[in-house]
């Protein structure tokens, strides 16, 4: 299906492109508006850890394919759509395929939510509306941009968030310096200096685990990963991973200052806190335009990745109308909070990691009674976490799919393709 399009995404896409394309699917509104949270719950190390997990997960997959047999010639559009055609068939095919329709839903009310939370914040337009007029722009540009006017959008998108997340500490620190940012948080928020309580190292584990497999399984990732040569396709991963690691220490740092000068009202806006109290007018403008790119180029890749799932573009603008319907009926009817939405996806995600590395890097047959595992796995930990946490919950979904999955893929078969 890629063989349409023209030689620029071939020619261009080699490793500084393909980073370019990874970085711009998974920097949005997720990172940038509820990194906080996780630094407020757990402290320092654990927001650093929340956001590092994402460039860990990218070596991870890396590390993965290289030591596969991947090439360009096993898939047309994405090398998870392919083996999961090749590998399964009957429930698991079912399954799999709502799954892998499921985690679109996550994407789409992360970024509603962040939507939500700018409008809040900057905007004195009612949220709904706000909403409805983002959706129809999406909508617009999704017909008329090409992949190569979304590629450049990516573009333009990560070299203004290098630019700002770069400069904002550089010029902050270098003006007033360091320690009195770090004397003010340790008077004002010496907690977050500290291990607050003894699930920490659980914490660190079982989000790693959960974005690792949200990465192993994510459509649009899949889907850029096609573009990308597919020598550079490992070293793009890494490059990814590294990039996104120094990212998150700039983006630690502006937290930290947001954070120094005293009391903080909402935490999901610590960096609009800094950006209006130390540093208004022209800075404020262009984190609300980052932002915007952010959600915009993410979801953009989401809507050209289902695409190519459906067979008919009938078929992908039926689900684009029950997909919308169902934001606005959960948007209506909930109080939502991107945390809240990871967690209950995290569920999903952790739960399918055993299954996805058996299914994409290894050669053993998948047992027909797999997709049974994984609903089981998932009902278990959300009884687990109800009853005592949601930590205590996402390990019982991991551990109990993890003994399963691989007790039932024994068989090793042989295939041509792998």
């Amino acid at each position: 299906m890629l063989r349409k399009y023209s030689p620029f995404l071939f020619a261009s896409l080699s490793t500084a492109a393909g980073v370019i394309t990874i970085l711009a699917r998974w920097i949005d509104g997720n990172l940038l508006l509820s990194s906080p949270s996780a630094l407020i719950s757990y402290g320092f190390m654990a927001g650093i850890c929340y956001t590092l997990a994402t460039a860990i997960s990218f070596i991870v997959l890396g590390s993965f394919l290289n030591k596969s047999t991947y090439t360009r010639s096993q898939h047309k559009q994405s090398f998870l759509i392919f083996t999961m055609q090749q590998k399964l068939s009957g429930m698991n095919l079912k399954v799999i395929h709502l799954f892998y329709l499921l985690t679109g839903i996550e994407l789409w009310l992360i970024q509603i939510i962040s939507i939500s939370v700018l409008t809040k914040i900057m905007l004195n337009i009612p949220v709904i509306i706000t909403i409805l007029l983002f959706l129809i722009a999406l909508l617009l540009l999704d017909r008329l941009m090409s992949v190569k006017g979304i590629l450049w959008l990516e573009i333009l998108f990560i070299t203004a968030l290098f630019s700002l997340l770069i400069f904002i500490p550089i010029y902050y620190f270098v003006l007033n310096g360091a320690s009195a940012v770090y004397e003010g948080i340790r008077l004002y928020h010496p907690y977050l200096f500290y291990f607050k309580n003894s699930e920490i190292l659980l914490f660190y584990v079982i989000i790693q685990l959960a974005v690792l497999g949200k990465v192993l399984f994510d459509k649009s990732t899949w889907y850029l990963i096609a573009f990308i040569k597919p020598k550079k396709v490992r070293r793009s991963l890494f490059s990814s991973g590294v990039i996104l690691a120094l990212l998150t220490l700039s983006f630690t740092a502006i937290l930290m200052i947001a954070l120094y000068s005293g009391a903080y009202g909402q935490f999901q806006i610590l960096i609009l806190t800094f950006l209006y109290e130390v540093q208004p007018g022209f800075l404020t403008f262009a984190f609300l335009v980052i932002i915007l790119l952010a959600i915009v180029t993410t979801l953009l890749v989401e809507m050209r990745a289902t695409k190519r799932f459906f067979t008919t573009r009938k078929r992908y603008y039926y689900y684009l109308i029950a997909l919308i319907v169902m934001l606005f009926s959960l948007f209506l009817s909930m109080d939502l909070t991107i945390l809240g939405v990871i967690y209950t996806f995290a569920f999903l995600h952790i739960s399918m990691l055993p299954f996805t590395i058996i299914l994409l890097f290894t050669n053993r047959s998948i047992h027909k009674h797999s997709w049974l595992v994984i609903l089981i796995s998932i009902m278990i930990g959300i009884c687990v976490g109800l009853t005592f946490n949601v930590l205590y919950g996402l390990a019982a979904s991991f551990v109990i799919s993890c003994i399963y999955q691989f007790m039932l893929q024994t068989e090793v078969v042989e295939n041509s393709h792998f």
